[in-house]
């Protein structure tokens, strides 16, 4: 029968495409999920970068305690030396007060060098912290996609089993009107059921219309989803280059601050 023929052709190229299309999914799945694990050896290393950077902090801190103190004592001893003591010669006390304003002026260019060095230290911290949020990002993408891939795997499961559950039964019908000698029971029975077919046919239409408005639906939100992902990975983008410029400004203010200390000590009182 014509009709039979071409539902079992319709079936049968319906299964195929279903067969091309999961095996597409199948190697989707696979590269999303190499993204995944990729995404997230980024994030442990960014994380492992802002440990250390913030162990670098407490000991550059306490260096800049301490030269903060250096400098209050210094300053205390040139106010304890703004007069001359009783007995000492003022040529000797203009040498003290001397050596008392250098030892200041070298403890307040070591208190800014180490200053300069927290901060470049908590720059650092900082965009390793931005590098981690942006892995959290690309992580968080990557597992979505993953997601979205096997959900789309794991619905056409039932719609391949619904065909081929079809095809099966068109086969059955074929063989009953085929069968010699044909019954008339059987027949009728052949024909109520391709009756039912077609109805179930024409619901099942329905139904896939409905599914793939869902679908549309699904789809639209999903693209929502990953525009903002790449809208928030952009951003962080941003910062990236922010906390590096920053780090370089300390990086230079450090270098200058040495150099100062250097030519101090290199001129002398």
């Amino acid at each position: 029968m014509p009709f039979l023929e071409q539902e079992t052709a319709r079936l049968q190229t319906a299964l195929q495409a279903l067969a091309a299309q999961q095996a597409a999914l199948t190697t989707q799945l696979t590269t999303q999920q190499q993204a995944v694990t990729t995404a997230q050896t980024q994030r442990t290393n960014a994380q492992n970068g802002v440990t250390q950077a913030q162990a670098r902090i407490p000991p550059l801190q306490a260096a800049a305690a301490a030269a903060d103190a250096q400098v209050a004592e210094a300053q205390q001893d040139l106010l304890d030396a703004s007069e001359p003591p009783a007995g000492i010669p003022p040529a000797a006390w203009r040498a003290r007060l001397i050596a008392l304003r250098r030892k200041l002026a070298e403890a307040k260019t070591a208190a800014t060098a180490a200053q300069a060095k927290v901060t470049e230290a908590q720059q650092g911290v900082a965009q390793a912290q931005a590098q981690v949020r942006a892995a959290d990002v690309q992580v968080s993408a990557a597992t979505a996609a993953v997601q979205a891939t096997q959900a789309a795997i794991a619905a056409l499961q039932p719609r391949r089993q619904e065909l081929q559950a079809a095809l099966t039964e068109i086969e059955r019908l074929n063989a009953e009107i085929t069968r010699d000698p044909m019954a008339r029971e059987s027949l009728k029975a052949v024909g109520a059921q391709l009756s039912s077919r077609t109805a179930t046919l024409e619901d099942t239409l329905l139904t896939t219309r409905f599914e793939l408005e869902d679908a549309e639906t699904l789809l639209a939100s999903l693209l929502a989803r990953r525009n903002e992902l790449t809208t928030l990975l952009a951003n962080l983008a941003t910062e990236i280059p922010q906390a590096e410029a920053q780090a370089a400004a300390a990086q230079q203010a450090l270098a200058e601050a040495e150099a100062e200390i250097n030519q101090q000590l290199q001129d002398g009182p």
